[in-house]
Order: structure tokens, then C-alpha cells, then sequence
């Protein structure tokens, strides 16, 4: 009977694309860095590059806190090491021959140059090789202009649908499963654990030979298709025709300078990962008065969108290319849990190109596959084609602003106007908009003028956070009813809880509001957001104001 072999050692590999010579993977700054030494190695028969060091400090960032609060004298030095082995998959593998693999230690993956990392290496790994009963954690980015990304964990393993894995418009970034790869060396013939993101997290052989071999078996899998029931996960094709991408990158220029498509602030999640949580932030080459001060707190789309407007409008595509954002675990800016991301990164932009949706996501360009499409635009016209009999809306009158037109509508229906009228929860302390006008027979209004995707976006997700605490918060449905009958209104206790939920939006008269007017993630939002009002038992209509 044959002995087992020992078990890989489990790495941290990256696929660098655009690598014509292996320094162009390595951030420049590491290259000339004292302490970091920069060798030309053989991996086997191939040609590698080693870059090892250690990031040095001489005292520890936390010994004068520690010296603060006791008198004692603290003096440790900080020391972190960091490596990356650098070697190319096989010719007869290799997608191109500027394809590169990086085998990351310590703190590595800092010195990795960002623009050249395939971001979603790790993840279609996972699609083809894991077992799609057995993952065990999805990391989704909700592709919108809120851009939310949450991570499910279930350690027994599951399928999609334990995850609630949904539709278009859910990025999965990162899989953490169960996966069959028979024909790495130090598998056994058992099923792995893999994690996949950016990079793939994986046991891998302990020799130059069984090392070579696993990444060529790497680079070999990328070509297969997807596992039938892990398909859907990737729903976003990457855009590689250079003219295609140039001429998306024009409508991103035309969107810098407020002139079209739905653009507003991702967050790089993966590539902060579990390093910890972020306290600041430095941007880098972002502000024309070269203000790159430390910080605190998040990063938010108005601070980005802001600098950008210093620069001449000719100028601010090039700044979204050249500009970056590091992230930190503490107020000072010492301590890092992240590489500098490039600002496009941190930007989510969609648009229309010759009939085709397009998204700029993490960094790159995607096309949104026609099937998926389809499937949002049948649901969105499903729910623009409910109607309501028993009510009538007003026209809004030329120049009126939200408030005044909100009072009315609340006088013509009978009903108590709640705009800007906050109740608390013990959830949202700071409090939250109920609806703008309560009808007695629990229909909750709301109103908005919705000239751009975002507001479109904001009055969705105001109404599923309002119906969500209302539903669920006793305290916010006693918050509501004290507020009903401040405003003059009656309500009683078993109709505070929302049985409908109307969507009532105004455009100029020029723009009214179709199931084709909205743009594709505001669609997906709609739908998302109506389907979890619907399983509450909530029904749902959108009313178009003229």
C-alpha cells in the first residue's frame, strides 16, 4: 500500500498579467529599498525572481503609548518580513507570454505592483474546481451606487441558494469551499480547501518540479468552463478589446466631469481582506496640492470626486490612473492593512455601449452577460405593470419642490405627511425617514424626484430600510405611531406594520419614469429591494407622478 505524501504548503499565489520582464511585477520603490535584495533565480529549469526583505522600524509604533501610560521605557524594534518568487507558467499552457505567477510570504503581497495583479484569478479558480454543495463563504459586492459587499459564512458547506446568492449585479469577489484538484501534487486525490480572491490560497508542492507543475495545472484550469451549478457566479465577462476599453474609458472621462452614467464609490474589500479594520486612509497623487495627509476614518465618493475636480477635465482620467489610496489600523497612518489600491479601484461606473450594459468594477472593465439583463428587465416591467385602483396622485406642478408637493398629496389622500419627520430604533439612533406620507390603511408613500440613478437608488433603499425596522422594531413601530398622532394623523396598532409599500416617483416632463427609463443597477436595485419587501408579505407598486 502507497504512503500518502506529506501535505503542500499552503501559499498565497498571484497571476500577474502584462509581465514582460519580472521587474515590472515589483512596485519600483521595493526595488531600490534598503533591506530588500532583488535575485535572478532558477526555479527548476525556469527562470524566477526573488525579491526578499523586511520592512524596518526602530521602535515599534506602540511603545511610546505603552511608555504614556506606565513611565516604564519601552524601545522594541518592528521588523516585518516580506517575500515574492516570481516564475511563468509553461508556454504550451500560458494564455501569453507576459503571463506571471507570484508565490507571496510575510507581507509580500505589498510588493506586488497592483496594476498588473488578474484580480479575479483566485475566484474562477473556485468556479471551476470546487465541489458546489460544499462553499463554505461568499464575499458579494452588490454592484450599485452604494456599492455593499457582505460575506456569508456557513462551515458546514452549502449551495447558492443557502447563500442567497442572487441575480445581475452581485459580484461574487471572494470563495471560500471545498474543491477537487486531483492533479495538484501533494492532493492525495482528497478534496481541498481553497480560498479565492485576487489570489488563490492553496497547498502547493514542496519541490522546484511539483511547484512548476501545480502552476502549469493553475493556468490549465483557467481554460475550462465553469462548473454547470457555479456558472452564474460569473455572470460579469472581462472586457479585453483595447478599443472597447478606450472607448469606455471616454464615457468614464465624460462621467468625471458630470456629464452621464451612474458613478460613485466601490470599496476594494478584498484587498484589505483580514488584515484587520481600516481607522484612515492617505490618498496618494489625488489632490493637485499634493495634500496627502493621513486621514481619519473612510474614504467617501465626495472626497474622491472632489479632488478630481482640481484637475482640468482633460487631466482627470489620467488622475484616476496615476492616484491611489492606502489603508491603515490606526488614526496615525503607521500601521498598514493595505497596498496602495489605485483609485480605480475604488470607483463604480456604469454605462451603455452600442446596446451592451458595461461595468467598471474593482479596477476593470465587464460586460453584463444579455441573459441576466433580460432577466432583470422582465422583472422590473412585471412590477411597473401592477397598478393601484383606490388611489390617485396630483400632477406636480412646475417648480415645486418635494416638501410642498408632499403636503398635498397627503391632504388629497387623507393621509399624515411624515417627510423629514425621523423615527429612532434602537438600530438607526440617529433615525430614519418612515415613509413621506401614511395612509391609514397601512400604505406607506414615498416621494422623490428622481432625476439621476442615485436618487432612484437613495428612495429604494430608504423604503426597504423603513419597511425592514418597522416590520421587525417594536420600538420603531411605537416611535411611528407617537409620530402619526404628533402630526394629527390616526393610526392604530394593528396597522402600523407597512401592507403596502408605494414607490412614487417625478421626472420632468420630458423624462417620465418607465420600467426602460432606469438604469440597469437602479432595475436591479428595484428588483432586489421588492423582493424582500414581497417575502414580508409587503406588495409593491411604483407610480409614475406626471
Amino acid at each position: 500500500m502507497s504512503e500518502k505524501k506529506r501535505a503542500g504548503r499552503r501559499t498565497t499565489v498571484y497571476r500577474l498579467t502584462g509581465v514582460k520582464t519580472f521587474k515590472r511585477a515589483i512596485r519600483d520603490k521595493y526595488l531600490k529599498r534598503d533591506g530588500f535584495e532583488c535575485k535572478v533565480v532558477k526555479v527548476g529549469e525556469r527562470d524566477g525572481l526573488l525579491v526578499s526583505g523586511a520592512m524596518q522600524k526602530e521602535r515599534a509604533d506602540w511603545c511610546s503609548a505603552v511608555s504614556a501610560l506606565t513611565t516604564a521605557k519601552i524601545e522594541i524594534e518592528g521588523v516585518t518580513p516580506a517575500g515574492v518568487l516570481l516564475v511563468r507558467p509553461d508556454e504550451g499552457v500560458a494564455a501569453d507570454d507576459e503571463v506571471a505567477y507570484a508565490l507571496t510570504y510575510g507581507m509580500g503581497f505589498q510588493l506586488l505592483e497592483p496594476g498588473r495583479i488578474d484580480n479575479l484569478f483566485g475566484q474562477r479558480i473556485a468556479i471551476r474546481a470546487a465541489d458546489p454543495l460544499s462553499l463554505r463563504s461568499l464575499t458579494v459586492t452588490t454592484m450599485d451606487d452604494r456599492s455593499k459587499t457582505s460575506r456569508a459564512t456557513i462551515p458546514s458547506g452549502e449551495g447558492l441558494l443557502g447563500f442567497g446568492v442572487g441575480d445581475i449585479g452581485e459580484a461574487v469577489s471572494r470563495i471560500v469551499a471545498s474543491a477537487s484538484l486531483p492533479q495538484l501534487s501533494r492532493s492525495n486525490g482528497e478534496p481541498l480547501q481553497i480560498r479565492g480572491a485576487d489570489a488563490l490560497n492553496v497547498p502547493i508542492g514542496l519541490s522546484p518540479d511539483e511547484v512548476l507543475g501545480d502552476l502549469d495545472e493553475l493556468e490549465s484550469l483557467l481554460c475550462k468552463d465553469p462548473l454547470p451549478k457555479l456558472k452564474i457566479l460569473e455572470q460579469l465577462a472581462i472586457v479585453k478589446n483595447p478599443e472597447t476599453k478606450e472607448q469606455l474609458d471616454l464615457q468614464l472621462s465624460e462621467a468625471l466631469a458630470g456629464r452621464g452614467g451612474t458613478i460613485g464609490l466601490a470599496w476594494p474589500f478584498e484587498r484589505v481582506d483580514e488584515n484587520g479594520t481600516p481607522d484612515s486612509w492617505k490618498p496618494s497623487r489625488l489632490y493637485r496640492r499634493r495634500d496627502n495627509r493621513v486621514r481619519e476614518g473612510l474614504p467617501s465618493w465626495s472626497d474622491i470626486y472632489a479632488a478630481l475636480q482640481e484637475y482640468p477635465e482633460d487631466e482627470r482620467l489620467g488622475r484616476v490612473n496615476t492616484a491611489a489610496i492606502q489603508l491603515f489600523g490606526d488614526a496615525e497612518g503607521n500601521v498598514a492593512i493595505s497596498q496602495a489600491i489605485p483609485l480605480k479601484k475604488w470607483i463604480a461606473f456604469e454605462c451603455l455601449l452600442e446596446g451592451n450594459t458595461y461595468s467598471l468594477y474593482d479596477g476593470s472593465w465587464y460586460q453584463i452577460h444579455t441573459d441576466y439583463a433580460e432577466n432583470i428587465n422582465a422583472q422590473t416591467e412585471r412590477i411597473f405593470a401592477q397598478t393601484i385602483d383606490d388611489l390617485s396622485f396630483p400632477a406636480w406642478d412646475m417648480n415645486e419642490d418635494e416638501d410642498s408637493y408632499n403636503k398635498r398629496l397627503a391632504e388629497q389622500l387623507e393621509g399624515t405627511c411624515l417627510d423629514k419627520k425621523l423615527i429612532s430604533t434602537d438600530l438607526h439612533r440617529r433615525g430614519i425617514e418612515a415613509c413621506d406620507v401614511y395612509l391609514p390603511d397601512a400604505t406607506f408613500i414615498h416621494v422623490k424626484k428622481t432625476e439621476n440613478s442615485s436618487a432612484a437608488s437613495h428612495l429604494l433603499a430608504q423604503a426597504l430600510v423603513s419597511a425592514d425596522a418597522i416590520c421587525l422594531d417594536s420600538g420603531a413601530r411605537q416611535s411611528l405611531k407617537c409620530k402619526i398622532k404628533r402630526e394629527g394623523g390616526k393610526v392604530e396598532d394593528s396597522l402600523l406594520k407597512p401592507k403596502r409599500v408605494i414607490l412614487a416617483m417625478h421626472r420632468q416632463a420630458d423624462k417620465r419614469i418607465t420600467a426602460d427609463s432606469l438604469f440597469t443597477f437602479t432595475k436591479v436595485n428595484l428588483v432586489r429591494q421588492v423582493n424582500s419587501l414581497e417575502e414580508r408579505g409587503v406588495k409593491v407598486y411604483v407610480v409614475d407622478i406626471e
